[in-house]
């Protein structure tokens, strides 16, 4: 049980997720498609919480220091104008020996 260290849960250990974009549509764009079972209970797999939030902001990202385990982000580092800054703030919400994942479109990524 989680008392003993281990937690039987969530997905791939996952007990909480939190997504953030700077566009609210975008944030709630499958709401729609919310697990629900045939009760009209939510079947999520774990704990979701959706916040928008302006990336380049002169305010902090709305989290504590060493708060995640992993943070993820595909296709949308590139919208951010201070990337270094963020990047800094990421690594202060992340916990020690916590990651980073990101995919970036590359340099052919979108010819046209």
């Amino acid at each position: 049980g989680e008392e003993d260290g281990e937690y039987v849960g969530g997905r791939g250990g996952v007990r909480k997720l939190v997504q953030m974009d700077s566009c609210q549509a975008m944030l709630h764009r499958d709401d729609a498609f919310a697990q629900t079972s045939q009760h009209g209970k939510n079947t999520s797999i774990c704990e979701t919480y959706k916040l928008a939030a302006d990336f380049d902001a002169n305010s902090p990202l709305p989290f504590p220091d060493a708060t995640f385990d992993l943070v993820i982000s595909s296709m949308a580092f590139h919208w951010v104008n201070d990337l270094p800054k963020l990047l800094k703030e990421i690594e202060r919400i992340l916990k020690p020996d916590g990651c980073l994942l990101f995919a970036l479109p590359g340099g052919n990524t979108l010819p046209e």
